[in-house]
Order: C-alpha cells, then sequence, then structure tokens
C-alpha cells in the first residue's frame, strides 16, 4: 500500500498591483522577492516572495477582480469560506500594529491578549499577525 504525504509548498494570493504587493509585504514584514514570471497562457504574472521559512506566490491577473467589501469585523471576515486567511508572525505585535496603522493598512482588530491581531493587505487578503 502506498501512502500519499502532503505540505505546503507555498500560499498563494492575487493582487490588482504585482509591484505595489511585492513592496507592501517586503516593507511590512520583511518578504523578499525570490523570482519573477509571466503565464501568458493563465493570463497572470507574478513573483514569488519568501521570509526565510514561508514562500508567498504573488499574482496579478490581467483583469484582476477586487474584493467588494472590507468586513465589518473579525467574525464576518471569518465567515468567508475557502481559504480564509494568512497568518504572519512578527518580532514585536505592537509596534507592528502602529506601523500599519500609520500606513493605512485596514485594521480589523485591536490586539487581542497582547499577541496577535487581524488586518488586511492592500487587496483586502485577511492576514492574522501574531507575536513570536
Amino acid at each position: 500500500m502506498s501512502e500519499t504525504k502532503g505540505s505546503i509548498t507555498h500560499i498563494g494570493i492575487s493582487v490588482t498591483d504585482l509591484d505595489t504587493s511585492l513592496r507592501w509585504y517586503g516593507e511590512h514584514f520583511g518578504f523578499a522577492e525570490t523570482r519573477r514570471f509571466e503565464k501568458p497562457e493563465f493570463e497572470i504574472k507574478g513573483a514569488v516572495i519568501s521570509d526565510g521559512k514561508v514562500s508567498i506566490e504573488v499574482l496579478m491577473p490581467s483583469v484582476p477582480w477586487k474584493r467588494k467589501v472590507v468586513p465589518a469585523s473579525l467574525a464576518e471576515a471569518l465567515r468567508q469560506c475557502g481559504t480564509n486567511h494568512l497568518a504572519l508572525e512578527v518580532n514585536d505585535v505592537t509596534v507592528c500594529y502602529e506601523r500599519l496603522r500609520s500606513a493605512g493598512a485596514p485594521l480589523i482588530t485591536e490586539i487581542i491578549g497582547g499577541r496577535f491581531f487581524f488586518c488586511m493587505d492592500p487587496d483586502g487578503t485577511l492576514l492574522e499577525i501574531k507575536q513570536a
């Protein structure tokens, strides 16, 4: 009997502006671009970014569909079926929260229990930011 063992190799997100998103994830979370690509047959351009532990494939469709609604609460955001959110670990959750607030990022919660908060990236991807 053969076994199939799966593991996650990367996470993919779609964005409306590739360079804006690469800059945003780099400035706020230290992700660095490791490669760029174009797939005309899928009507996308993209890049892979990494923080040394996890890779994110950032895809820019030729005709992106941006999320239409910013959730009114975390409970509303967590009702979305399918991939729901990405969790990113930071060294200082308070410093990160203040930096994102100052940058105008949509903050969905305050810092919860001194350990984590939820916000959205420039295209509405829900992020859980956790203290390392």
